[in-house]
């Protein structure tokens, strides 16, 4: 009896450590449901890997905003002043650096010899023009013939011809300023021989510069001649307000971009022209509402662009339309929402769904571009 009792005991107690192993349904007690396909957790119930972003708030502005570029001032006015015809520099009137008047002598090449054949020309054609007058007379009077009177005609037009050809070679051994200006170093010494197309100095006209930027296609038609724009000089500290005088007719095919011409007074001299400068102007049009976001966030697909975005600490795939883009920042004018969380970094370990915690929060101030 005791045997029996005791052995009874025994089969109790392996039946209720049986009951207690079937209701764990997994190695160590974890219950099911927790760490396989499907579950909340990695394999083996461990959670999901976490990775760490920064974040950036989708926040709404209007495009109309200041735009600016880099330019090169350039003179109004600059030209090379060279020689027009061969020969021997008499006279130098030009100096280093000086300012001259439209039409001022610069330079006189050797024209002794084309003076000479000047008065003979002009001796022919005294000749010419008495015989004419003979012939014309005896026409009148049937003293002479029709043809003799065309002919003394020719000849006369002739020889004055011949005397307007070498005044015309007589200017151009003289070299003057086509416009007023500053002329540069000069190359030349009084005494040297000058073949045609020799540089003498080069002439520019400072108290005007101009400066040509490219405007984005977005605000291709944002300026109109006349509007005004600024003209900035950062290293000097120079600012004036120019003035837009001309625009490209078509973009560029390869930058979808609009040259724009802007004039600005420089009377004082602040301004140097071959300096860099900043121009900067207020887009009044396509002012259409639209969400900067940091130029790093979009990524590309066959889709287009998209972007990450965190909602419930997963990472969403939203795909976007773009507009105007900087080296920082792109518009995106379609698909996201104003608040929305756009995540900037970690991109390349991101998949949609994939669990996420904000570590950063970047605001707008963080990717201001003027």
């Amino acid at each position: 009896m005791r045997y029996f009792l005791k052995t009874l005991f025994s089969l109790t107690i392996i039946a209720l450590v049986a009951c207690s192993g079937g209701d764990s349904g997994a190695p160590g007690g974890a219950p099911q449901g927790k760490g396989g396909p499907g579950g909340k957790g990695g394999p083996g119930g461990r959670p999901a890997r976490e990775i760490a972003v920064e974040g950036y708030i989708a926040e709404s502005h209007q495009a109309a905003r200041q735009f600016s570029a880099m330019a090169t001032l350039e003179a109004l006015n600059s030209v090379e002043l060279t020689a027009a015809t061969s020969g021997r520099l008499m006279n130098l009137y030009a100096k280093d650096g000086a300012q001259v008047q439209k039409g001022a002598l610069l330079a006189k090449i050797d024209d002794s010899e084309l003076r000479a054949q000047l008065k003979q020309a002009e001796s022919n054609a005294e000749l010419a023009r008495q015989k004419q007058e003979r012939v014309k007379g005896l026409y009148e009077k049937d003293g002479a013939t029709k043809a003799d009177l065309e002919s003394a005609d020719a000849s006369l037009k002739s020889a004055e011809a011949s005397v307007e050809l070498i005044k015309a070679q007589i200017v151009k051994t003289e070299v003057r300023a086509p416009f007023a200006g500053v002329l540069g170093f000069v190359n030349v010494s009084v005494g040297a021989w000058l073949s045609t197309g020799n540089s003498i100095a080069t002439l520019s006209d400072i108290k005007k510069l101009k400066a040509k930027f490219a405007l984005p296609q977005r605000y291709a038609s944002a300026l109109k001649v006349g509007d005004s724009v600024e003209i900035r000089d950062e290293e000097r500290h120079v600012v004036k307000s120019g003035e837009v005088k001309a625009l490209e007719a078509s973009l560029s095919e390869s930058s979808r971009t609009r040259q724009i011409l802007v004039e600005v007074e420089n009377t004082d001299g602040e301004l140097l022209a071959g300096s860099y400068a900043k121009v900067k102007t207020s887009m009044q049009t396509g002012a259409a509402s639209s969400i900067p976001v940091p130029a790093e966030a979009l990524t590309l697909d066959n889709d287009g662009a998209y972007v990450f975005v965190a909602k419930g600490g997963k990472a969403v795939i939203k795909h976007v339309e773009t507009g105007l883009r900087t080296p920082i920042t792109v518009d995106v004018t379609v698909g996201l929402d104003e608040g929305d969380t756009v995540i900037t970094s970690g991109l390349i370990s991101l998949r949609e769904g994939t669990s996420v915690r904000i570590r950063e929060i970047r605001h707008n101030a963080d990717y201001e571009v003027e």
